[in-house]
């Protein structure tokens, strides 16, 4: 006799995959408005095979970008540089000026200095040393 089996349930088919939509480049489109880059880059056709594709476009920007930067950075730092140098000068002079001011006001305050700026106002050295005066207390008695 025979014997029951199960079927296997059919598998239904897959639905078909959509059409792969060609890619829209929007950048380009818009700068097409103002610029006829279609004339240099535009998808190759019969006939006119030496335009670059569009989708080299964007790469070609991308490259640009990075140039623009790298010279960018390349400037700032020969900036830094000159600046750093102009303020090495700077503090140099100013160390140089310091030092001289400091020598000039140590050398101003000593005695012989001093006394040859006072005699012109009628002001003497005293040549007698000065005498220590001692008072004694009443308590010390």
């Amino acid at each position: 006799m025979s014997e029951n089996k199960r079927r296997p349930k059919p598998i239904p088919p897959k639905p078909p995959k959509p059409a792969k939509r060609k890619r829209e480049y929007h950048l380009f489109n818009w700068l097409n408005k103002f610029l006829p880059l279609d004339k240099v880059f535009g998808e190759k056709a019969p006939g006119k095979e030496e335009r670059l594709p569009v989708k080299y476009f964007y790469y070609f920007g991308w490259i640009v970008i990075l140039l623009v930067a790298y010279e960018r950075i390349g400037f700032q730092s020969e900036q830094y540089v000159r600046n750093s140098i102009k303020l090495k000068k700077e503090v140099d002079d100013l160390r140089a000026e310091y030092t001289s001011i400091h020598a000039e006001y140590m050398k101003s305050g000593l005695q012989s200095v001093i006394i040859e700026k006072v005699k012109s106002e009628g002001l003497e050295e005293n040549l007698t040393p000065p005498k220590k005066i001692i008072i004694k207390s009443e308590e010390d008695d």
